[in-house]
């Protein structure tokens, strides 16, 4: 396929975007799990429904136990691998085990951490607009609450304001830059 042409682009794009949301919805339901979100919830329980199919396999062999919904992130991960080995055989590239398995694992990282980053700025503003409860979303409070809760014991409210998410995400981004950067530096070696 020659990708340089408006069709062979089109289709790489429609191609990263299907594969981009069923990974999105994979990596939302580990968090969800992860932070044990309301299963009630009619958002959770559509994620569920929607990812029981894919997360079935893996179900049998790693049942999810407490909070770890270790065959969401395996799945994600697998996806992704299966999508760096397609992109190499569309461009007639063969990657070695070793870049497959990095440059999955961190672009996975790199969706989990950007998922995280939103979800934050997302109840941020949310708690500015819609302060108190609310029950549509009260989601995003349980989604962050585990991810703010260590930086909020580290640094009080300050004047009423709760500064935590402003640190929350430069933790976040300075890790993805650094720690996922430096290993996706590592990948892009293999290949150069």
């Amino acid at each position: 396929m020659d990708f340089s042409s408006p069709t062979g682009q089109g289709g790489l794009f429609l191609l990263q975007f299907l594969v981009g949301l069923i990974i999105f919805v994979l990596l939302l339901r580990f968090l969800l799990r992860a932070t044990y979100a309301d299963w009630h919830h009619p958002v959770v329980k559509f994620i569920a429904k929607v990812t029981n199919p894919l997360c079935a396999p893996l179900n049998t062999v790693l049942p999810v136990k407490n909070r770890w919904d270790l065959p969401a992130i395996i799945t994600a991960i697998v996806l992704q691998a299966l999508f760096v080995v397609l992109i190499g055989w569309l461009t007639s590239r063969d990657f070695s085990i070793a870049f497959i398995a990095l440059a999955a694992t961190t672009e996975i990282a790199n969706v989990l951490l950007d998922l995280m980053f939103w979800l934050i700025i997302i109840q941020a503003i949310l708690s500015w607009v819609s302060p108190g409860y609310n029950p549509n979303t009260v989601i995003f409070n349980q989604l962050t609450q585990p991810i703010l809760a260590p930086f909020q014991r580290l640094i009080p409210p300050i004047s009423g304001m709760d500064l935590s998410p402003l640190f929350a995400i430069l933790a976040i981004k300075l890790f993805q830059i650094v720690v996922v950067g430096s290993v996706a530096q590592i990948a892009q070696q293999m290949i150069s």
